[in-house]
């Protein structure tokens, strides 16, 4: 069942004390920005939307896990859960991606995931796998009152999709893979590039970024060695972006990496996937190289492979004039 929804018709951020419980806040915005301090979690409206939502409270029973999620939409419209990255908050799925599915009538979804953004981090000791993940996706749906959800996942959040169709057919209507893997340190699956390796063991292995200026800088060149030659990496986006992820809610600490490297591989679990599988990858991917995307191909019946040419491990801004028309077909043959 739905939990009970409590509306806050204005911001008295002094006010919020009485509202920490194990609740849904919905909160219409009319302004451009607000912000308020829960105990410490920021709650901010970056862009426009038609509410802003925020879920309090255990998702698992193990572990007092907290996510933070955004819905933008009609809330009758098809639902399209957005599955996000390792270590990405739930804003980089971005405007240009989120108000054209509204625009056509989708209900839209995103959120932290745990370790990430403003939802909970947890602590070294405590492990988790892909199929924790998972199950956070599912609590989301749950909260939002919805039976299942179109699921779009980029790199580790589509390896959360594949979870999520094998393991919760019934809650996935159509499964869109972008920049993904069916399994991590597969030896049937082809490696990273050596320069990726090399650069991102020199990250690992140097101090970590102290001043905040580092610290954006550290995120840019992320985005820099990810990116492909199909489009100009946008600088001064991506500083922008990183200033606002660093300032707000930045953790290079998450157990993203852990979780993915302690899952199984899918790679014969393919042929179980049996909903609609639409798999966006590019052919310059550092880190996935295109025998990932045709294994997906090759073991999932019926999916549809759309390879973008010298496109890396990225999902700019200036690829969804090409992917939009794509998804939203995808998305209408599975309603």
């Amino acid at each position: 069942m739905k939990p009970k929804a409590y509306l806050i018709k204005e911001f008295h951020p002094a006010g919020f004390e009485e509202l920490y419980i194990n609740r849904v806040v919905e909160v219409p915005i009319g302004v451009e920005f607000v912000e308020a301090d829960f105990y410490g979690v920021l709650v901010a409206h970056v862009h426009d939307a038609s509410r802003y939502r925020v879920t309090f409270g255990a998702v698992s029973d193990d572990l007092n896990i907290e996510l933070h999620v955004e819905s933008f939409g009609p809330v009758g419209g098809q639902p399209v859960l957005l599955l996000a990255g390792a270590d990405s908050p739930c804003t980089r799925w971005s405007p240009g991606l989120i108000d054209p599915l509204v625009a056509a009538g989708y209900r839209v979804v995103r959120f932290d995931t745990r370790d990430s953004g403003l939802s909970t981090k947890v602590p070294s000791s405590v492990g988790y796998t892909l199929e924790d993940l998972a199950a956070d996706a599912v609590g989301v749906l749950d909260g939002e009152g919805l039976a299942d959800a179109h699921m779009v996942g980029r790199s580790m959040g589509g390896m959360v999709g594949q979870v999520l169709a094998l393991d919760y057919p019934e809650r996935v209507r159509s499964l869109t893979l972008v920049g993904s893997s069916p399994g991590l340190g597969d030896d049937r699956l082809p490696l990273p590039e050596d320069a990726l390796v090399d650069r991102m063991a020199e990250r690992l292995f140097s101090p970590p970024p102290a001043s905040h200026v580092d610290k954006v800088s550290w995120v840019v060149e992320l985005d820099r060695l990810l990116a492909g030659s199909r489009y100009d990496f946008e600088e001064e986006a991506a500083v922008l972006r990183a200033d606002a992820e660093v300032r707000s809610c930045w953790y290079p600490e998450s157990g993203h990496g852990p979780a993915v490297n302690s899952s199984p591989s899918r790679l014969d679990r393919l042929g179980e996937i049996a909903v609609r599988t639409l798999v966006v990858h590019g052919t310059a991917d550092p880190v996935f190289p295109v025998g990932h995307a045709t294994a997906f191909l090759e073991g999932i019946p019926d999916a549809e492979l759309w390879l973008v040419e010298d496109l890396g491990h990225e999902l700019p801004d200036a690829v969804l004039p090409d992917l939009l028309p794509r998804l939203l077909a995808h998305f209408s043959l599975t309603a």
